[in-house]
């Protein structure tokens, strides 16, 4: 099993579209979200979505994240 790494802390819905563009470059990708934070609607900060992939794929992940910053 692959261990995975945190590419970015994004607000959930963000996080969610970050998902999907790393799964369309075949990253796979997963999004974890604090209990807490979905209750309450906590977005930022600490409560901040985390976008999980692949240790080997951190630096490809990171590229295609800052094409859609761009």
């Amino acid at each position: 099993m692959s261990e995975f790494r945190e590419v970015a802390a994004l607000p959930f819905a963000v996080a969610q579209l970050a998902r999907g563009a790393l799964d369309a470059a075949g990253i796979e990708a997963r999004v974890e979200r604090h209990a807490l934070a979905s209750v309450y609607g906590l977005d930022t900060g600490a409560w901040a979505a985390r976008v999980l992939v692949p240790a080997g794929d951190l630096p490809a992940a990171r590229a295609v994240l800052a094409e859609l910053e761009a």
